[in-house]
């Protein structure tokens, strides 16, 4: 396994560098990225995600994060164990926030997808077109929620939701061989 990655890490890096995205997209794009290539390679986060950033001094610890997010992202949406999650502020966090992290993990997914050749891809079953129909919504709607339970309930459903999608797009994407062989992953 590898090293746990903080979600308040990833952010003061990508903030201490301007680096225009913030943890959550950030995550939302490997993830994206990963289900459509079953890769996260490193020259494609780097030129999506640092962009406009040339100061190589300055990349090294933000590198490293976000290449053990990297590696995380790959061995969460693959474990057996369902382990995935989304990379959102925790739960004591105000709902506004996180529903506005959940809009930004979204549209970084969305990306990702596109960057990742979704487009060059066979048809999808209908559970994974709805699945992105869906994703691309969510990166739409409105975060001002108020702190109640039916919202608290609401937006638990989503990130479930779209946690388990995650998953399904992925192995939609890339079946196993007929040998049961998952192919090789890269990053």
């Amino acid at each position: 396994m590898t090293t746990i990655v903080n979600y308040d890490e990833v952010n003061a890096e990508l903030m201490a560098l301007h680096a225009g995205v913030l943890a959550p997209e950030c995550h939302g794009f490997m993830c994206g990225y990963f289900c459509t290539s079953n890769t996260v390679a490193v020259e494609v986060w780097q030129d999506y995600l640092l962009a406009g950033i040339d100061d190589d001094a300055d990349l090294g610890a933000c590198f490293v994060i976000l290449s053990q997010l990297a590696d995380q992202v790959c061995e969460e949406i693959l474990s057996d164990e369902l382990s995935f999650a989304l990379f959102l502020p925790d739960d004591e966090s105000p709902i506004s926030e996180r529903s506005s992290a959940l809009a930004e993990w979204s549209a970084g997914f969305v990306s990702g997808l596109g960057i990742g050749g979704l487009g060059e891809k066979p048809k999808l079953i209908d559970e994974c077109d709805e699945f992105i129909k869906d994703v691309v919504s969510i990166s739409r709607m409105e975060t001002s929620l108020e702190e109640d339970e039916d919202a608290e309930g609401a937006l638990f459903e989503i990130i479930e939701y779209i946690r388990v999608g995650v998953i399904m797009l992925h192995q939609e994407l890339h079946h196993p061989d007929d040998d049961g062989e998952i192919p090789e992953v890269l990053h």
